[in-house]
């Protein structure tokens, strides 16, 4: 487990709960940016009055315009590049979206080699914000989003930029950072309450990107795409694990052979990675986290019943 000190300490259950239950609702209008601008979700109100009109915000993935939004709140405007239901790793841009990032206030990328195309059309004088390089030493696995510790190294770091692209939004940028924060402290608490009560360790999943949350929970994550089908089975075999994980966006075939010879269920996990489509009603950011978290905790047989999660 990290040595971090929670933003949590002394709260009651209770508290902690009625906190994730209001920023949810805060968010809860954030429906998917698609690769037009949208109308950013609901944020703490600003806190200035400011008038002015909304930043132009563009961003490379979906998770990063949902926090672009929780933040920015009505002082923003969020451009998502990456189009609905299309994997935003190694996102290739048409030239009406390079020219959408030309003209944005900011540019908010993950960084890292995961959108090459990205991070070589931006401006040099362009205000940007690589946000894994930020928040991260280690480049890969690129979903750093699933971590919610470094979620909230996020928020801290896009305040710090959306300042800086618009000096007037500042209250309303800490805020809303501070609120994102806060949630995020709480889903990280949950995290850990449920996973030092489980009686597995070992989860196997369609890929790598659950691998850098497993880490700083102290989980090991077993992907398909990297050890292979034969220690797949083997793993699930030995540890007796009664589940493989499928992932939202990721190819099903590798994962739903290993589970066949293997003779266990398939259960699924979201990455978090696609934008929904349009008209489609989408799950704030905390309330996927916890999902996620929710169907994790049969396959790893987790004690569950002293949480308050």
């Amino acid at each position: 487990m990290r040595g971090h000190t929670s933003t949590l300490i002394g709260r009651t259950p209770a508290q902690v709960v009625a906190l994730t239950a209001t920023a949810v609702a805060m968010a809860a209008a954030l429906t998917g940016c698609g690769s037009a601008a949208a109308s950013p979700g609901s944020a703490p109100s600003p806190g200035t009055g400011h008038k002015a009109p909304p930043l132009e915000v563009a961003v490379s993935v979906y998770p990063l315009a949902q926090l672009v939004s929780y933040i920015g709140g009505p002082d923003v405007r969020v451009v998502d590049l990456a189009p609905p239901g299309v994997q935003p790793e190694g996102l290739r841009l048409s030239t009406g979206q390079e020219a959408e990032m030309r003209s944005a206030g900011l540019v908010v990328a993950v960084g890292d080699g995961y959108q090459p195309q990205v991070e070589a059309a931006r401006k040099s004088d362009h205000h940007y914000l690589a946000v894994l390089p930020a928040v991260s030493g280690q480049a890969q696995p690129y979903e750093f989003w699933l971590d919610p510790y470094l979620m909230a190294k996020a928020a801290a770091a896009l305040a710090t930029a959306l300042t800086a692209a618009d000096p007037a939004g500042r209250q309303q940028f800490q805020n809303g950072s501070n609120d994102f924060q806060s949630v995020a402290a709480s889903i990280e608490s949950d995290f850990e309450s449920t996973f030092t009560q489980c009686e597995d360790s070992y989860f196997v999943t369609a890929d790598d990107a659950f691998g850098r949350m497993a880490a700083s929970f102290d989980l090991v994550d077993v992907p398909v795409s990297t050890v292979g089908a034969a220690k797949a089975i083997s793993t699930l075999s030995v540890r007796n694990l009664p589940a493989v994980f499928s992932e939202v966006g990721v190819p099903s075939g590798p994962v739903e052979e290993v589970a066949h010879r293997a003779g266990v269920k398939v259960e699924s996990l979201d990455p978090l990675e696609l934008a929904p489509a349009p008209g489609t009603a989408a799950e704030t950011y905390f309330a996927s986290m916890e999902q996620d978290l929710t169907d994790m905790e049969g396959p790893l047989a987790c004690d569950t019943s002293n949480n308050f999660s």
